[in-house]
């Protein structure tokens, strides 16, 4: 038999017996028996093959029982199909049988994952109804599903209805509301739960903390998440990476770059690396901020030398941006290399940035190699702007180089463009 191959391949079943019986006469000896290996096909990630031999179950001369029909229910809840185990629940209990709180709690939970909280607390009734208690795993379960589809008011009463039960909530009760609190921008609510929570003697998880790193950085308020970093090492809970990862997305995000780079710094010397998406957004930031702040300069350096390092390719925004950094701060050498390196890689570079790159070369005195960048960029298919003419016309005539100037002149002129700046007029000045 086809499904008797299947079985076989599969690690769990190994250690099942009576297979061979089921082999050879296509039944089995024992209810349990059929159960264990319904229960090996669940783990084994093989929903369908556990549906197929549940729906041939009669044809083995056997009769479910409670341990079958809550194998079931975990079955179509593992295939995300939450109304054919609500199904399977309600033949359940019609046949006499009582549902454990566990087979319970993964069934609502498969509701609440998909948003259907009505369905959800359909179940959860139907646990009153046969005296079933709910553990503080089924409300966290509801309270999940209640901020998933951003009923938060009710996730809090619900948790305060916990509290006033002999079930005390842990500290994924107190999680779930806090995620359910920061997505609707109500932060300092959900930090009031955190302080709640440890006076309780309920200790903090890194997901706690990082619901609210979420919520402060969706809120454009990151540089609390800097305090709540330092406060989550205090409690010694180690932030992962996606605790910086998510604070450092907020600082660029609302271009907190000094505290940016802080936490990145802090990142590496942990062994943590940014990703290649972020250090990209970092390293674009910072080449902004250089323009005006020039002790940035040296950052956009490590940061560059370090995605080269990490064997990434720097996108061509952030290197048009990394060459006009330089070159606005001074490093004209620097950012001509890096001009030649990026077409090397196939990029084709910005006009502004071919213009960065003339500017300044020739406020280092290095108008040649100015007037270089301005045939590299023809060659390569840029069309120079009257500015790209200006700077090098400009610097010919201060240097007094009236002949390089009228031919730089002309050649703009050939190409259509009329540059502001005349070699004779600016001579006689």
């Amino acid at each position: 038999m086809d499904s008797v191959q299947r079985i076989r391949r599969l690690e769990a079943v190994q250690g099942i017996k009576n297979l061979d019986f089921f082999e050879k006469y296509g039944r089995f000896t024992t209810l349990q028996d059929f159960n264990n290996l319904l229960m090996a096909l669940v783990k084994e990630d093989e929903p369908q093959l556990a549906v197929k031999m549940f729906n041939e179950l009669t044809s083995y001369g056997l009769v479910p029982d409670s341990r079958t029909f809550s194998i079931m229910i975990r079955c179509y809840c593992k295939k995300n199909e939450a109304e054919e185990a609500k199904r399977v629940l309600d033949q359940m209990v019609g046949n006499g049988f009582h549902p454990n709180v566990v087979t319970f709690t993964i069934l609502i939970n498969s509701f609440c994952r998909r948003g259907k909280l009505q369905k959800a607390f359909e179940v959860f009734e139907v646990m009153g109804q046969i005296g079933c208690e709910p553990t503080v795993q089924t409300y966290n379960c509801l309270i999940n599903g209640l901020c998933y589809v951003g009923r938060v008011e009710e996730a809090f009463e619900l948790l305060m209805k916990i509290k006033k039960s002999p079930k005390k909530p842990d500290i994924y009760t107190y999680t779930a509301v806090m995620d359910g609190f920061c997505k609707v921008g109500r932060s300092d609510e959900a930090m009031e739960l955190l302080e709640e929570a440890l006076v309780e003697g309920l200790k903090p998880t890194v997901v706690t903390f990082n619901t609210l790193f979420n919520g402060y950085c969706k809120e454009g308020r990151p540089l609390e998440g800097i305090n709540l970093l330092n406060q989550m090492k205090a409690k010694n809970c180690q932030p992962d990476y996606i605790s910086y990862n998510t604070l450092l997305h907020g600082l660029l995000k609302w271009n907190e770059v000094p505290a940016a780079l802080q936490v990145y710094k802090e990142m590496l010397e942990i062994g943590l690396e940014v990703n290649e998406r972020m250090i990209n957004t970092l390293l674009r930031v910072i080449c902004r901020r250089s323009w005006t702040n020039e002790k940035l300069l040296k950052d956009v350096e490590e940061v560059f030398e370090r995605i080269k390092k990490l064997g990434l390719i720097p996108y061509p925004n952030t290197y048009c941006l990394v060459i006009q950094a330089l070159s606005i701060g001074g490093e004209a050498e620097k950012g001509l290399a890096n001009l030649h390196e990026m077409t090397r890689l196939g990029y084709r570079p910005r006009l502004i940035t071919f213009n960065a790159v003339i500017r300044a070369l020739c406020k280092k005195g290095m108008v040649d190699e100015g007037l270089l960048v301005l045939v590299h960029m023809i060659n390569g298919s840029t069309r120079p702007s009257r500015i790209s003419y200006n700077l090098l016309i400009d610097e010919f005539n201060r240097r007094g180089r009236l002949l390089d100037a009228c031919e730089v002149y002309g050649a703009a002129l050939k190409r259509g463009v009329v540059p502001n700046r005349e070699p004779r007029k600016m001579l006689e000045e």
